[in-house]
């Protein structure tokens, strides 16, 4: 299950995975959310959170989920992702490089300094060095 809400600022979109992650929650949550949010912003910043609850992920969803990074990979500026996990936070890793924004891997216990990354300024307003 994917939980999507609005972030502190108005270009964060805030992602929790919990439970088990279909397709249909990439499809209706995810991809939804980050088109409305492309609708007022060149770029936006996500954090993607996986909470103590997450159970795993769909095939289908990593499908969707890789497709829809092609179709967005300038439209990021920075995404954090919380990851406890220590087999998931190197899959995440692994995924991550695929993306053409900054993106680091906090533990929940490092939830300060995430929002603090997140939260500088990036080269350029969509820089893929940022």
């Amino acid at each position: 299950m994917l939980t999507v809400s609005l972030g502190y600022a108005d270009d964060i979109l805030v992602v929790v995975a919990s439970g088990r992650v279909s397709r249909e929650d990439v499809e209706s949550y995810l991809i939804p959310a980050i088109e409305t949010k492309l609708q007022d912003h060149a770029c936006i910043r996500l954090w993607y959170e996986f909470s103590s609850e997450f159970e795993g992920i769909s095939v289908g969803a990593l499908w969707d989920d890789a497709v829809l990074g092609l179709f967005h990979l300038s439209d990021f500026s920075r995404v954090v992702m919380l990851v406890d996990d220590a087999r998931m936070s190197t899959m995440v890793n692994t995924l991550a490089c695929m993306l053409l924004c900054s993106v680091k891997v906090f533990t929940s216990n490092e939830h300060i300094q995430a929002k603090a990354w997140l939260d500088q300024s990036p080269l350029s307003s969509c820089s893929p060095l940022g």
